[in-house]
């Protein structure tokens, strides 16, 4: 229904799904048909295509919800903008050295705002778009540029391959890393990553994010 709000990854040709329902039960999954065909009997954690499950974030400030992040590092806008390849897009600025562009999903009740959009005072936020909900509330996109965060705490961590690739893929340009994080409000941040790797004789190494 048009009360809950889906947020499909086009980078990664719809893999990756966020589902906000308004029940309050939101979730990160893979689409079925990604699940289907390149996760599902591989040797990972995932009992099925839910990545994480989460309960609706308390409210930033009366009636307004920050809902999801997403952070690109300066250093992970690789290509330069494909004019004409994807209608409807609306391309942002790369984000100077030691920077990052975050990306925020806010929800608000009819009677919070009382700016143009959220953040816009506060934070320097600019918007990207905006969309009514059939319960009268509003989803908003807006961006900004923060500091780049410190990702040096992920670790090394385990990795599967999914169906149909190996190491020789590692070698491919253009490879992606996207880590999931919680922020001490409750909402959910992506973070969407260049990587560089190595394949040596004894193993992988993570050159860099």
């Amino acid at each position: 229904g048009k009360s809950e709000l889906y947020l499909a990854n086009r980078a990664l040709g719809g893999t990756l799904k966020a589902s906000l329902h308004q029940s309050g039960k939101w979730h990160i999954a893979f689409s079925k048909q990604a699940y289907d065909s390149h996760v599902k009997g591989t040797k990972t954690k995932l009992g099925d295509r839910f990545i994480e499950k989460w309960p609706k974030p308390p409210e930033i400030a009366p009636g307004i919800t920050l809902a999801f992040r997403i952070v690109t590092p300066y250093s992970a806008v690789t290509n330069s903008t494909e004019n004409g390849k994807y209608k409807g897009v609306k391309w942002l600025p790369k984000a100077l050295e030691s920077k990052a562009t975050e990306i925020d999903i806010i929800i608000t009740k009819p009677e919070s705002l009382g700016v143009e959009w959220p953040g816009k005072n506060s934070m320097g936020t600019s918007l990207i778009g905006s969309f009514h909900l059939e319960n009268s509330s509003t989803v908003w996109a807006v961006h900004w540029v923060i500091d780049l965060p410190d990702l040096s705490s992920i670790g090394n961590g385990n990795f599967h391959f999914f169906t149909g690739k190996n190491k020789k893929d590692l070698k491919t340009d253009g490879l992606r890393l996207i880590a999931f994080g919680k922020e001490p409000d409750g909402s959910r941040v992506l973070y969407d990553c260049a990587v560089k790797s190595t394949v040596a004789n004894n193993g992988m190494k993570k050159d860099g994010l």
